[in-house]
């Protein structure tokens, strides 16, 4: 497992990779096409952003985004091929991303998460601080949980 910073041509290949992970998660085809500006990676969203691939034999098997900002960072993508999903991929590359961030001194991770992803992120130490309205056709009610990661465990380290 090799986790190395993305290439803008990788841009296509990201947003398949987003789109596919979406999808595993059994939303419809109407929704995730809805959904599909804001999955989209684009070279200038790489540009923008420091994103962060997981490859393994010469794969892509996920990737993240986090934006900079001065205390709390964003994590506005996280993304694990559902093929290579329950092989801590996800978690190698959370931590990865938290080494960044604290490591450019930031003190917390903001995510807003998917609901089917909060256990994960639970999982790795994030806590919930709130929830945001997200409705969907066939579940007006859903909510994407607000989490915060805090980075100071890795520096301390």
């Amino acid at each position: 497992m090799e986790i190395r910073a993305a290439q803008a041509t990788e841009a296509s290949l990201l947003t398949a990779i987003a789109m596919e992970a979406k999808a595993h998660w059994g939303y419809s085809e109407e929704q995730l096409d809805a959904w599909r500006p804001e999955l989209s990676m684009t070279t200038e969203r790489i540009a923008a952003a420091l994103v962060y691939v997981c490859e393994i034999q010469a794969q892509v098997a996920g990737f993240y985004a986090l934006e900079e900002s001065s205390q709390e960072w964003q994590l506005s993508d996280l993304w694990v091929r559902p093929a290579y999903m329950r092989r801590s991929i996800g978690r190698s590359l959370l931590q990865h991303a938290v080494m960044l961030a604290a490591g450019n001194g930031a003190s917390h991770i903001s995510i807003d998460a998917d609901p089917n992803a909060e256990a994960f992120y639970l999982s790795c130490g994030a806590r919930r601080v709130g929830l945001t309205p997200a409705p969907i056709a066939g579940n007006p009610g859903r909510q994407r949980p607000q989490l915060v990661l805090s980075t100071s465990r890795t520096q301390s380290k």
